[in-house]
């Protein structure tokens, strides 16, 4: 099965399965403006489609160690960010935590 076709079936699936949750635990959304949707539309094409396009054409062509490495690097780009963009702080076990992450990518990118 092609990359896009697996990735559209995920999507819908996974939609599948939370929206009896939706259903019962969220409020009903009130009415939505054409801006509203036009925004979904846009976060459902270049959130969801796109992203996943150039992802798994980005990890085709990356070895496996560069792939590894990479969803390890995901939850310390989200700290850094916070710590640039919001001024959150890295307090308790978060600092060894994040620096083990940075040395073992390290680590394992220079083999």
């Amino acid at each position: 099965m092609p990359v896009m076709a697996l990735t559209g079936w995920q999507l819908l699936l996974g939609g599948m399965f939370l929206l009896p949750v939706a259903l019962l635990v969220d409020p009903p959304l009130p009415v939505l403006t054409a801006t509203q949707i036009a925004g979904y539309v846009w976060l459902c094409v270049a959130g969801a489609m796109l992203a996943y396009a150039l992802w798994f054409r980005g990890i085709r062509r990356l070895s496996p160690v560069a792939v590894s490495a990479m969803s390890l690097l995901s939850p310390v780009t989200a700290v850094v960010l916070g710590w640039v963009f919001l001024g959150q702080r890295i307090q308790g076990m978060a600092l060894p935590g994040l620096i083990i992450v940075i040395l073992s990518v390290c680590r394992s990118s220079g083999r």
